[in-house]
């Protein structure tokens, strides 16, 4: 145990050392301060602290559509541009390298020459690494949760869900990293890899998105016949997207889990309407997008995991095989 915990340490330390991580943490940081500039009074809402202000009778200090909205800048601004995009991406510049550093002569015999097996060793580096993703995203959640207490005036600890199902995604592409790494011991092939995946993913959630509002959710004057035509396809699109993981979608199930004004969840056209300064009807309990709930849990998180455990597995695997 204490030759695990000694790992972890260093790569806490590792990435430390590395500016990307300040750097990152440095605009989490700032990101944070943005949000929590937003504020409401009596009038309407406000901007950098008070310094720039709007009136509008919905979003009043203590209304549901002001939850509704600020909730909602994190959720659909927030975390798809920064937390999974941006920070993701330079998470898998930051933490590319490690697996491959590590394996570099002199490195590795150091850690196989501790009473830990090559499979601890390895699971313990890949744990490590995912502390960058954890830190960064969890700080900022937390910032975001005190941020809604001091604006909204109440604890809303949904918010927090967007911790694990970040470090999900990232998890994720990650593993693509590890698996390319331990194969080639290059930094770049893996990052590389890691984006095909991602656009692969991107690029199915779109198919299988339009094929679902195609087939299911147009409006009683579409074609049925067309509609009926589709439904194979769809579920096709459906089988095709099982074998990657859903990076959009795990982000989007958290729309399923954050409570706001005590429903849990809200869909787009509710933020969108909040947007446009319009009631929407909010009386549907569940309130989510018919486009997010389409799929189960298991499927969402389920086959991605199942995903991630497989390249997991066999980097695993040649990592213990491997002649250091």
């Amino acid at each position: 145990m204490i030759a695990i915990i000694t790992l972890l340490l260093d790569s806490y330390r590792l990435l430390k050392a590395r500016a990307l991580f300040w750097i990152t943490l440095g605009i989490s940081g700032l990101v944070g301060l943005l949000y929590l500039s937003i504020g409401f009074n009596e009038d309407g809402m406000s901007l950098f602290f008070g310094l720039v202000s709007f009136e509008h009778e919905l979003f009043r200090k203590g209304s549901e559509w002001a939850e509704l909205l600020y909730i909602g800048i994190f959720t659909k601004f927030i975390v798809p541009l920064w937390i999974t995009w941006i920070a993701i991406i330079l998470g898998l510049i930051s933490t590319a390298s490690i697996f491959p550093d590590f394996m570099s002569e002199g490195s590795i015999e150091l850690s196989l020459s501790k009473p830990v097996s090559r499979l601890k060793i390895f699971l313990t580096k890949y744990l490590g690494s995912l502390l960058f993703m954890l830190i960064q995203v969890g700080l900022f959640t937390v910032l975001v949760f005190f941020a809604l207490k001091l604006r909204m005036g109440t604890w809303n600890p949904s918010v927090l869900w967007m911790v694990p199902l970040s470090l999900l995604v990232f998890s994720y592409l990650y593993a693509v990293v590890v698996l390319v790494t331990v194969i080639t011991k290059s930094t770049l092939a893996g990052i590389l890899f890691a984006l095909l995946i991602w656009f692969g993913s991107f690029i199915m959630n779109a198919v299988e998105g339009n094929l679902y509002a195609a087939a299911y959710t147009q409006s009683q004057g579409g074609d049925a016949e067309m509609q009926e035509n589709l439904k194979p396809w769809y579920r096709a699109s459906v089988a095709l997207y099982t074998v990657l993981p859903k990076t959009k979608q795990t982000i989007e199930f958290g729309d399923r889990l954050i409570t706001v004004g005590g429903q849990k969840g809200f869909s787009t056209e509710d933020f969108t309407a909040a947007l446009l300064g319009a009631e929407a009807d909010r009386e549907d309990l569940e309130g989510i997008d018919d486009a997010v709930r389409r799929n189960s849990g298991f499927y969402v998180i389920g086959t991605s995991l199942i995903f991630e455990g497989v390249l997991l597995s066999l980097a695993g695997w040649l990592f213990c095989r491997r002649d250091f």
